[in-house]
């Protein structure tokens, strides 16, 4: 936060009377042609002092020749004063679009965004299924609908059994 005493430094008469027209109780009292005004005037005059900041800034690192008789050592202050004056042109700019919600009746963002969490927090909440069969409850047969009538015979597990046997044999003897 910029304070009075750096206000008073960074900007010249004129510059620091419009400023001082932006802060509150001023700049209610304005009408909507003379905050247009101001800030057009604030505008020019933001647009001068970034210029000579940015250019002051390429001077420093020796990017542009000097503009006057010698380089510029710093710009902070020419970087205070723009800041300034753009603070002062975002409050126009508020003051201007709380004057427009004020006559066209139309919420602002955050009453739209409160009005939305009301409406979100009476809802009812939605009915969600029964999630059916679950691990917690463990695993519970499943009763068949027909009974089995497939399966391996007693004459082909024994012919698979045979078969293992003798390939098993086969193996331990040597002979392949």
């Amino acid at each position: 936060m910029i304070n009075v005493v750096s206000e008073d430094r960074a900007l010249n008469t004129a510059e620091l009377a419009m400023v001082n027209d932006t802060q509150p109780p001023a700049v209610e009292r304005k009408t909507r042609e003379e905050l247009k005004a101001l800030a057009h005037r604030l505008r020019q005059a933001h647009s001068r002092a970034h210029d000579i900041s940015s250019r002051q800034q390429r001077e420093i690192r020796g990017k542009a020749e000097p503009h006057g008789a010698r380089r510029a050592q710093e710009n902070a202050g020419n970087v205070v004063k723009a800041q300034l004056l753009l603070d002062a042109i975002h409050r126009i700019d508020e003051e201007l679009s709380r004057r427009d919600e004020i006559e066209t009746g139309r919420p602002s963002p955050s009453e739209f965004a409160r009005r939305a969490l009301e409406l979100k927090m009476g809802a009812v909440s939605g009915h969600h299924p029964d999630p059916g069969r679950t691990a917690s409850q463990g695993i519970r047969e499943k009763k068949r609908t027909e009974e089995f009538a497939g399966g391996t015979s007693k004459r082909e597990m024994g012919r698979v059994s045979q078969a293992t046997k003798v390939s098993q044999a086969r193996k331990d003897s040597g002979k392949s």
